[in-house]
């Protein structure tokens, strides 16, 4: 089961229900691409505060240590994240 649980599919799939439940601006028509910045995406500075929270909070994120540039600036990039300190903390 926790091979699940870091699957990158799997990890990729819950950042985005994330966002969606974080991200009460998002215009209907706008399509949540995995690969495409925050700010391509048009996602606030609020709402990303609020992903990055319930991100390390599901995820064990510690975000003022965490150092790596770019690593909080789409889907993907946060996934890589998660998937590698999960594989780092085993």
């Amino acid at each position: 089961m926790a091979a699940k649980k870091t699957d990158p599919e799997h990890v990729l799939a819950r950042l985005e229900s994330i966002l969606e439940e974080v991200w009460e601006q998002r215009s209907a028509d706008v399509a949540i691409q995995r690969d495409a910045s925050f700010l391509e995406l048009g996602v606030d500075s609020l709402t990303l505060v609020l992903l990055l929270d319930k991100v390390a909070a599901e995820f064990r994120i510690d975000w003022e240590r965490e150092t790596s540039p770019g690593a909080a600036s789409s889907l993907r990039s946060l996934s890589a994240l998660v998937v590698r300190r999960t594989h780092d903390a085993d």
